[in-house]
Formats: structure tokens, sequence, C-alpha cells
């Protein structure tokens, strides 16, 4: 069988046997290791092109998607560029660093476009700190759980705006390292206030710190609105959402996560909560303490 095609509603993807099986080799073996799930669970996850219409649905909050120049920052294996191009309508470009061990990305992106009749050349070799593009080239940049991967956050932010029209969005979709579940781990956590606390709660946990020496754990709220406060200075941007309504909407009611795996991990947690969350107080708490989970920032160039 050459591959196997993923249909959600008006979008159709076709994900090749070949991408899978690296996907699998590479990216589900590592992080099989981090997060102690399946590999082939993972790899189900990475390459599910629903999910990619669940994040639309939440961009779509926020700008729609029609006709839209779209970047995406962190691009992985073009699933969400390929779902946007062919059931949304936008002209989607994206960039994915190549890395030692993950260098698969970004050749596993171009073949998947390939494979759906769409041009290659749409996705560059590259990472965040350096966009190679004009200033003011699309109306909407995207990326999802990969800021607290980059080396400078805040130069990642500062390109992206760079890079953005007036009138345009910025939405990225990271974790929240005040709140209560570590996504790449798998596991509750307490807040994260110091970098070293991740490594040592993992350590107690029982598990290799080594990754988790590696993410940007002051990525919280606070950070996003000081971030955002800084750039102000240099260009004419508002904060409109870090996702709060989001996520007190999930405990409301039963709202799906992007990523079925958090979902499974998460449900009997938030099932919990939203036994005990009679009028969303537990929900408003855990926003006056800025611990919601995800952060989804939205921010619009004026």
């Amino acid at each position: 069988m050459e591959s196997a095609t993923e249909q959600r509603g008006d979008t159709l993807v076709t994900i090749p046997d070949e991408v899978r099986a690296t996907a699998t080799a590479q990216l589900g073996a590592f992080f099989e290791e981090v997060s102690g799930i399946d590999r082939h669970a993972l790899v189900a996850d990475f390459l599910d092109t629903s999910k990619s219409r669940r994040r639309a649905d939440i961009l779509e909050r926020y700008v729609p998607l029609h006709g839209k120049k779209v970047l995406e920052i962190g691009a992985g294996f073009g699933t969400n560029l390929a779902a946007w191009i062919k059931g949304y309508g936008i002209d989607g470009h994206g960039v994915e660093p190549g890395s030692t061990g993950f260098d698969s990305t970004v050749h596993g992106s171009r073949r998947l476009f390939a494979a759906n009749g769409l041009d290659p050349e749409r996705l560059v070799n590259a990472g965040g700190e350096a966009l190679p593009f004009d200033d003011e080239s699309f109306d909407v940049v995207y990326s999802a759980n990969v800021l607290e991967h980059t080396e400078d956050p805040e130069r990642v932010i500062e390109e992206a705006l760079r890079v953005l029209r007036r009138g345009g969005t910025l939405h990225m979709e990271m974790p929240n390292f005040l709140s209560y579940f570590e996504g790449h781990y798998m596991i509750v956590q307490p807040p994260i206030p110091w970098t070293w606390v991740l490594p040592a709660w993992v350590r107690l946990r029982g598990r290799d710190p080594a990754f988790a020496r590696t993410l940007n754990t002051r990525i919280n709220p606070r950070w996003c609105r000081r971030t955002i406060a800084a750039l102000q200075h240099r260009c004419d941007v508002t904060l409109v959402s870090l996702g709060e309504e989001l996520f007190l909407e999930r405990l409301s009611r039963n709202f799906a996560f992007e990523t079925a795996v958090v979902a499974g991990k998460l449900g009997m947690v938030m099932a919990s909560i939203r036994a005990l969350n009679v009028g969303n107080w537990i929900g408003r708490l855990i926003v006056g303490l800025r611990g919601h989970y995800p952060i989804y920032m939205t921010v619009r160039k004026n």
C-alpha cells in the first residue's frame, strides 16, 4: 500500500507511507522515551489531519483563513499547511529547521506536499529566529508547540511580527509552565517558576531530565504579556488573548483538545474538575493564578 489518505470534512490529505515510517523511527522513537507513550500512537497524533481542522477552528475565532497568506513557524511534517491549503483555501508557507536527529521532518514535509500535489518549495529549511522572508509578507503567522523548543523565543516572536502585515494576526499555541500539566512527559506538574524545577520534578518521577533541560520553561502568561509589552515600543501591536476563554469553555463543556494524546491523558483530570466546577469557579481560580493550559497567544498588528 503506497500511502494512507485521511479525510476530515472538506480536508483530504495523503500521508505517504515513507513519511509515516520515518516519523515513527525518529520523532516517534524519541518522544516515546520522553513521554512513555507508544511511538505509533504518537505518530498517529503527529500526522492526524483532524487535529489540523480543530486548530483551524480555533484560529478562525480570530481571523478567517480563506484566501489568507499564512506562514507556519515549525511546520513539522506539513500536515497543518497541507490540510489548510486543500480545505481552507490558504496560500500556505512554512519553515522547519533541520537539526540533528530531526532533519527528516524537512524532507518528510516536502514529500508529503509532493504527494498531495502541492509545491514542496513552500517549505523552507529555516528557524524562527531568522525568517527568510521580507517585511510584512503574511496575513497570518502561526505556530503550535514550537516556541518552548527555540533558542530565543523572544526573537522568534519579534521575527513573526516583522513578517506580519498590518492588520495581520499572530497566533501561537504553547505550553504554560505555570500550569498543572507537562505535555512532553505527559505528567502532572507543579507550577515551574524557575528553570531548575522541571528537571528536578522529572527526575523525582523517575524520568530522564535531559530533555526537560532543553525546554524554555519561562514561558507562561506573565512572560507573554511582558514580551509583547516590550515589543510595543518598536511595533504597534495589540495582545488580543492568551486563551483564557478557551480554557474556561473546555471546563464548562466537553470542548475537544487539538491533540488526542493530551486529551487522553487529561480526560480524567478534566472530568473531575468539571464535576466540581459549579459556576466554573475552579476554572476562574486557575485563570486568576495564570495556570490555564495551554496558552493560545493571539496578537494583532495594527
